[in-house]
């Protein structure tokens, strides 16, 4: 096995309930794994992890159920999984998707002492019009909220905040509500700790999204979402005008004043990677983004953008009322 080097030291998969109850208007979970969610018993859980800690020296894990907290009624079930991982003793590094939304004092407590890492929050949007326009069930509050209590409970890991910017309903307000939102849970958990990333809703088959842009004719009645041509891949990036130049001007802004160019990514002359480079994930780029935070950048760069536009209306506006028209 050439590449059994790659693996060591990557977190082993560990599916604890299947399903998730949410509408998410853009998510392929409730189609493919059903709404109504299933427990495994927390025994069997902490079994698996307890045989890849003890026989392979396994120490980081994941999650890899749509939500680690679906809802209340998982409390018990989660609960239960970490208090065993204490009461084994697994010294383990375990992470998910999490809901902070759903996170109480006492879970955060119990999550940071049996070893939760890095989280993946999805956020959507920091404006609570648009994340109620995809059924996200969630509130912003809540979210914030979820975070608090993890700052509270001494929680030491990152937090990965995943933005999909341009959704449906977006304004330039709402994205202005997206970068407060970022300094909110910023202000909460340290700058250091948080770190956006933007994302564009993939429309797929079988959602809520893509019925809804089918009515509306943004897709064609009997599309094909597998033709991977650069047409097909641009409008299934949901990246509409008039917003996608200013996010794109934000993007190419902040890679501008870390790079010193418009393109991220070094010429090397070769469009192969350096075998030389230690891992070969496909992921790497976006692992370089996390770590240098260019996310945050990107945000506070489409502020600016927004912000500069706000001033040129407003200043235009001030000037057209100042017009003294002439009397008849």
């Amino acid at each position: 096995f050439p590449q059994h080097r790659e693996y060591l030291g990557e977190s082993i998969g560990v599916q604890s309930k299947r399903g998730c109850p949410y509408d998410c208007a853009f998510c392929l979970y409730p189609y493919i794994e059903g709404k109504r969610v299933r427990y495994r018993p927390p025994s069997m859980v902490v079994k698996d992890i307890s045989q890849h800690y003890h026989q392979w020296g396994a120490r980081r894990f994941w999650f890899t159920d749509a939500q680690f907290i679906t809802g209340k009624e998982a409390y018990p079930q989660c609960t239960e999984i970490l208090e065993r991982i204490l009461a084994e003793k697994l010294e383990i590094e375990w992470s998910g998707y999490i809901r902070t939304s759903l996170i109480t004092p006492e879970l955060a407590k119990l999550m940071v002492r049996s070893g939760v890492g890095d989280l993946e929050v999805a956020i959507t949007s920091g404006s609570q019009v648009v994340l109620n326009n995809l059924h996200m069930g969630f509130k912003l509050e809540r979210l914030y909220d979820g975070c608090r209590y993890l700052a509270e409970a001494g929680f030491k890991g990152k937090v990965i905040l995943n933005y999909s910017l341009n959704s449906p309903k977006e304004t330039e307000e709402s994205l202005l509500q997206s970068v407060e939102s970022y300094k909110v849970v910023a202000s909460i958990l340290g700058e250091e700790r948080v770190f956006p990333l933007m994302f564009f809703l993939g429309i797929q088959p079988n959602t809520d999204l893509e019925q809804r842009l089918l009515e509306e004719g943004y897709l064609s009645a009997g599309y094909n979402p597998l033709m991977l041509t650069p047409t097909s891949i641009r409008k299934l990036l949901y990246n509409p005008a008039p917003l996608n130049s200013f996010i794109a001007k934000a993007c190419l802004r902040a890679w501008e004043r870390k790079e010193g160019s418009r393109d991220p990514r070094k010429w090397t002359g070769s469009l192969s990677q350096d075998p030389n480079e230690s891992g070969s994930y496909a992921d790497k780029n976006l692992i370089r983004g996390i770590e240098g935070n260019s996310g945050r950048d990107a945000l506070l760069s489409l502020e600016e953008i927004l912000r500069s536009r706000q001033s040129i209306r407003s200043a235009k506006d001030s000037s057209e009322r100042s017009v003294v028209t002439p009397a008849s």
